[in-house]
């Protein structure tokens, strides 16, 4: 396992720079305007963060966008949280942002003295750093003490060369080997080549009753013509592309799977209520994929009903947030022409 802690300011001793009043690396998540976030205990330490919480939606602390834990895609992280809470057992919880791929939740009920929670979690495809956000779902206050991130597969970053090969020092022994296997060899310098042959050759006027020249294009294949000289033009058609999944809202916000939509021309999301609760939602958007804005205000979805959403405003990247009173299952529809 990597022996060094991966996240800024895990036990929360280093302040802010523009603002004394709060650990460096941290900001406030949820919450809303009677819940109360207090750093606790002296500069010297230890030092903790309390949060008060005594209704509303959930409340916490997360990683703010500028110390993003770097990783990568096929990763195996442990994540260890010390909380403590009051009463005890309130339900908490410990997300974890996948950049803009996926998030991993987990669910914990911590006891009024210190504990601490440990995850295991894997990197998906696509990956290229985490954002960690702990909090309180239920009423009530929670202290968290510290917050650390440890990769524990690959203990060391493989070393890619400049065409992103893997970079190999050296070979400790060479053995027989039992199948063919075919090999590419890579190098940075060019190989000069020295070819000479004769060639015939006769030079006159070209004539179209005799010559012709005949053009390929990035594919290999040549451009058609007619008899007249005309370039042929057959119009491609548009290509449409549709995902879906089905979502469970609950009372903690949510979001779907990001996409991209920088190459497509036209996309909306349809959203079909198959729970028995209201379920409010609307879509966010992001230049990078890792900082988002509502695009629109909320919609409410009631029990049976379905809702199409289409943007106000172009960025890269475009997700549905969801969240309800209770669990509510939707089904969640994303068309594309292109």
């Amino acid at each position: 396992m990597t022996e060094t802690n991966q996240v800024y300011n895990s036990h929360f001793l280093l302040e802010q720079e523009n603002n004394p009043d709060f650990p460096d690396g941290w900001i406030q998540a949820g919450g809303d305007r009677a819940t109360e976030w207090e750093w606790l205990g002296t500069p010297d330490g230890p030092r903790a963060i309390k949060i008060i919480h005594p209704s509303g939606p959930r409340a916490g602390i997360t990683l703010g966008n500028d110390v993003i834990i770097p990783a990568g895609e096929g990763q195996r992280w442990e994540i260890l949280v010390a909380l403590q809470a009051e009463p005890a057992g309130v339900p908490c919880y410990i997300r974890v942002y996948l950049g803009a791929v996926s998030q991993t939740l987990f669910s914990v009920r911590p006891s009024s003295e210190t504990q601490a929670f440990a995850r295991v979690f894997s990197t998906p495809v696509g990956v290229t750093g985490l954002r960690i956000e702990v909090g309180i779902l239920g009423e009530g206050l929670i202290i968290v003490q510290e917050i650390q991130a440890r990769r524990l597969y690959p203990k060391q970053a493989l070393r890619l060369d400049e065409k992103g090969q893997i970079y190999i020092r050296h070979i400790d022994s060479i053995g027989k080997i039992q199948a063919p296997v075919s090999v590419r060899v890579v190098s940075p310098i060019p190989i000069p080549v020295d070819v000479r042959t004769s060639v015939k050759t006769e030079l006159r006027d070209l004539t179209p009753s005799h010559d012709g020249v005949k053009i390929y294009g990035s594919n290999g294949n040549p451009i058609i013509s007619t008899c007249d000289g005309l370039v042929q033009i057959m119009a491609a058609g548009k290509k449409y592309m549709q995902t879906s999944e089905t979502v469970v809202a609950t009372e903690v916000i949510a979001s779907s799977e990001p996409k991209d939509v920088s190459e497509v021309s036209v996309y909306s999301y349809a959203v079909h209520n198959i729970g028995t609760e209201g379920v409010s939602v609307r879509l966010h958007i992001s230049p990078d994929g890792t900082t988002w804005t509502p695009d629109d205000i909320e919609r409410e979805i009631l029990p049976g009903t379905l809702a199409v959403l289409t943007p106000n405003y172009f960025l890269r990247y475009v997700r549905l947030v969801y969240h309800s009173q209770s669990p509510n299952s939707l089904k969640v529809w994303f068309q594309a022409q292109y």
